[in-house]
């Protein structure tokens, strides 16, 4: 998406992990890759936090997230191309992410060291980061996607930034809006796709090396990524996140075939009509369309697993222990959805104390005592959906920057900025499910799989703005 497509580095797992926040210990800030800040284009408006506290009223009565499930998931891998593993109908696993696994003695684990990427995402899909999402929420469960049915597509970081702004943490960051049909993307811009941290310290890269383990199916994997599909203050919202692992089910095989759409209350759901989508798809290899000079490959096969089973980890120096992390990480672990909670403290790289915490009552504790934040968080996405609605193209950018900390700027988008889909993925998110519920299925999954699988049509590789991205220019491929 916003960046010009290029090939980087092969790196070992440990490298393309991403940076783990907040596992430092008693090591200073860490530096970030110092690069030149992106143009910013003429302002639109600006706000400060407390002039969103007049809709608390408004909100408060729905300042939570009801109806999650899980839509989609896939594996990054280690493959010089991008390419992504969603789950599909095999006897292999190739979507999943590391299973805890931690050693049977106790050794001292070496610091961290060297540089991290910022944004895995962006860094593997720089033309448009958020698209492989939207693939793979598009091909395991299309009955839930499209411009009629999703107000919001997000990661859980574009809309933590927010959240953090409107509880008043002077974290910087600028985010890409764009409106397609009904639809607000909200899509994290960082200076460069490959932007790193650097001289990373502390162990939240070697502590999950030593305690986590990849299936043997999927040890070309660099991160498990998940997309969930939930209700917040009555916005319909795709949010992406990173997954650390998962806790394997002592009562049923971790391996278990789950259903794609995967819903955590099933009460408030109606996803009994959903269980048996995309159930007869094979292992292959599929090409979508291809956007700016990389092709992103996609590989289908192997099952899902359960969201009750996915963890967050942190790690921290013993010194830290009376902190309270978990308290911290709430926020976080709200926007995820995530209920399990594994904190590690170690004394000079020995991890004594490992405990996992189901944190289910407290995230709903936050969720409830942190309502009046959360109705202002819901105030500023609205005031961002309605600019969206405003502005030409629908495209702005949203910026807290370092010179006006408190100060949240609209600003439009310069003509470089790109867009957050590809023209064909645009398209068919414009058409899915516009048509009657009748008509649908067979239709929409027909033209998705066209996107996915087919590799003799129009190929947008070449393409840029100045032929219209015309599907008919010719380049080599990058594989």
């Amino acid at each position: 998406m916003y960046y010009s497509s290029q090939q980087y580095p092969r790196r070992g797992r440990a490298n393309w992990r991403g940076y783990r926040r907040g596992t430092l210990g008693r090591f200073p800030p860490q530096e970030v890759e110092d690069l030149p800040e992106l143009p910013l284009g003429p302002s639109i408006n600006e706000y400060n936090a407390h002039e969103f506290s007049k809709d608390i009223t408004r909100y408060k009565s729905i300042a939570r997230i009801t109806n999650c499930s899980v839509v989609a998931s896939w594996n990054w891998t280690n493959a010089r191309a991008p390419e992504m593993l969603i789950p599909g109908k095999s006897t292999t696993l190739m979507c999943m992410p590391p299973r805890w696994s931690p050693p049977a003695r106790v050794e001292r684990l070496p610091q961290d060291s060297g540089d991290y990427l910022r944004d895995r995402n962006a860094a593997r899909y720089p033309a448009h980061p958020i698209e492989p999402a939207i693939l793979a929420a598009m091909k395991e469960s299309p009955q839930v996607c499209g411009s009629n049915a999703v107000d919001i597509v997000a990661c859980s970081s574009t809309l933590g930034n927010l959240l953090r702004f409107i509880r008043g943490e002077e974290k910087t960051f600028r985010i890409l809006v764009e409106k397609v049909g009904n639809t607000v993307f909200l899509v994290r811009r960082e200076r460069s796709p490959t932007e790193k941290i650097l001289g990373v310290r502390g162990h939240g890269h070697t502590f999950p090396e030593a305690y986590t383990t990849w299936n043997q199916d999927v040890k070309s994997s660099t991160s498990h990524q998940r997309v969930l599909r939930y209700t917040l203050g009555g916005l319909q919202c795709l949010v992406r996140f990173e997954a650390d692992g998962y806790i394997p089910d002592t009562t049923n095989s971790p391996e278990k075939r789950t259903s794609h759409l995967e819903v955590l209350d099933p009460s408030q759901s109606t996803a009994a009509a959903l269980t048996s989508a995309f159930n007869t798809v094979g292992v292959s290899e599929v090409q979508p369309a291809n956007t700016g000079d990389i092709s992103l490959k996609i590989k289908q096969a192997g099952a899902s697993i359960p969201q009750q089973q996915i963890f967050d980890l942190k790690t921290r120096s013993e010194w830290k222990r009376d902190q309270d992390t978990t308290a911290q990480e709430l926020p976080r672990l709200w926007l995820s959805q995530l209920h399990k909670f594994i904190l590690a403290h170690h004394k000079d790289g020995v991890f004594n104390d490992v405990k996992i915490h189901n944190v289910r009552d407290k995230v709903l504790e936050w969720e409830r005592v942190n309502s009046n934040a959360i109705s202002r968080f819901l105030s500023l996405v609205r005031r961002i959906m309605d600019t969206a609605e405003e502005v030409e193209q629908g495209k702005f950018e949203v910026c807290h920057m370092k010179d006006h900390l408190g100060l949240l700027r609209f600003r439009h988008q310069l003509p470089d900025a790109g867009s957050a889909l590809s023209p064909t993925v645009r398209d068919k998110w414009l058409t899915l499910n516009e048509k009657d519920d009748s008509e649908t299925s067979a239709s929409d999954e027909s033209s998705i799989e066209a996107i996915l699988w087919d590799d003799e049509g129009v190929d947008y590789t070449a393409c840029s703005a100045v032929c219209g991205y015309c599907g008919h220019c010719n380049t080599v491929k990058a594989y």
